[in-house]
């Protein structure tokens, strides 16, 4: 007997219940993108790995360690996208969207990331996300509460009574981030030596990149180390308090976390993460970002945008949460007579817009019914031997004799 191929390390396979659940949530969460403006966009699987080299930054992990690059069969190496911040800004750039007289841009996007790290609970190699980007010449203040808004709405639309509590921080002009880079590197650079050896690479090429270091021992470092509030210029500080004023007046509650800089190089300013279980960390995760566009060749644009992962978002769901995923048939055709005269009534019924199944000819009555209600079908129609019909209403059991002509105008 050959050996059974098992899918790959940090991958998932999606059927039935777990397959119902993952459209559910994709057709939930595009519909509230489309309700807020945006429009849904695809980009491609894989580009080329400058582009993400370029724009996710050399010194965050995604890059360093976790990107799956494609073996190169001519003069360009390509990589499977690790995100879509990237991807998106190269599209509008190489079509020109950014000269549309309707700005801001506003794109939605549901689809697969693929990260090459230790797959975990909710961490997979090959994942889920959905997400927004709001592209415009200047990012108001509008925006950056409109995309931490829709963030925290898609996730309590999917969770329900779940709590999401969300963090939020400020990472500052280029001016800012500078100062505030040099003061973390006096501060670590006596302790470093204790520090884990990601924090002792990323200390020479992006220390704010140390905050955000998982590593228990090198917490105690950390907490001590001087805060980004602390330099801020004076037009960053207004920006932030203008954020947190206006979401304490739409009642958005939220926790600012001095140490939250997100994983990827191209953030500056307003940033945020939303968790319903610290454990699974960040549920979603966003942010602003000012220089991305022009890095790519493009205009000098700004951006701001978010992601959820759908895994760590199901995994938060699974005892707590309600989600009405279940598949249902408004017909179950049953052809005692096996001769396709019930492939006959299931085409005319689907033809009026109804979801309709039948059983093989191989499945006895009994068996057929019970499929019937696994499959959670509203009504069975029993195409009969002896050439009549029976409709069975599965909720209240009751069976009735109806002509093919009644079928018909069902």
């Amino acid at each position: 007997m050959s050996e059974i191929i098992k899918k790959p390390r940090g991958t998932v396979d999606y059927f039935y219940d777990d397959a119902s659940v993952l459209i559910s949530i994709k057709n939930k969460l595009l519909s509230l993108a489309e309700r807020y403006g945006f429009s849904f966009c695809t980009v491609p699987t894989f580009e080329e790995s400058r582009l993400f080299h370029r724009s996710v930054g050399e010194s965050s992990d995604i890059v360093r360690k976790e990107t799956f690059d494609l073996i190169n069969k001519g003069d360009r190496s390509y990589t499977l996208r690790p995100e879509f911040t990237a991807s998106i800004n190269r599209a509008v750039i190489e079509n020109k969207f950014f000269s549309s007289p309707s700005l801001p841009l506003k794109f939605s996007y549901f689809d697969k990331a693929f990260r090459y790290e230790r797959p975990q609970t909710g961490r997979y190699r090959e994942f889920h996300q959905f997400g927004v980007e709001i592209i415009d010449e200047k990012i108001d203040l509008s925006s950056q509460v409109e995309t931490l808004l829709l963030a925290i709405d898609a996730c309590k639309m999917i969770l329900g009574d779940i709590e999401v509590k969300a963090k939020i921080n400020f990472l500052g002009s280029v001016t800012s981030r500078d100062n505030y880079k040099k003061a973390l590197y006096s501060f670590f650079a006596d302790k470093i030596q204790y520090m884990c050896e990601d924090c002792k690479r990323r200390l020479e090429t992006n220390p704010l990149r140390i905050l955000d270091c998982k590593v228990d021992e090198d917490r105690k470092f950390i907490q001590d180390a001087p805060k980004i509030t602390d330099y801020l210029t004076e037009e960053d500080r207004e920006e932030f308090d203008q954020i947190k004023k206006l979401l304490l007046k739409l009642n958005v509650s939220f926790q600012v976390d001095d140490n939250l800089v997100r994983g990827l190089d191209y953030y500056t300013g307003f940033v945020f993460e939303l968790y319903s279980d610290e454990k699974l960390g960040a549920l979603a995760g966003g942010g602003k970002y000012s220089s991305l566009m022009k890095e790519l060749g493009g205009p000098e644009f700004e951006g701001i945008g978010f992601s959820i992962g759908i895994e760590r978002l199901i995994l938060s769901l699974i005892g707590k949460g309600s989600l009405d995923y279940k598949k249902s048939l408004d017909y179950f055709v049953i052809d005692l007579r096996k001769n396709g005269d019930g492939l006959i009534i299931a085409k005319k019924l689907r033809d009026k817009g109804y979801k309709v199944s039948l059983p093989s000819f191989s499945r006895s009555m009994k068996g057929a019914i019970k499929m019937a209600d696994r499959e959670n079908a509203k009504n069975v129609i029993i195409v009969d031997s002896d050439m009549t019909y029976k409709l069975k209403d599965m909720s209240t059991r009751e069976q009735k004799d109806i002509t093919f002509e009644e079928i018909l105008g069902l």
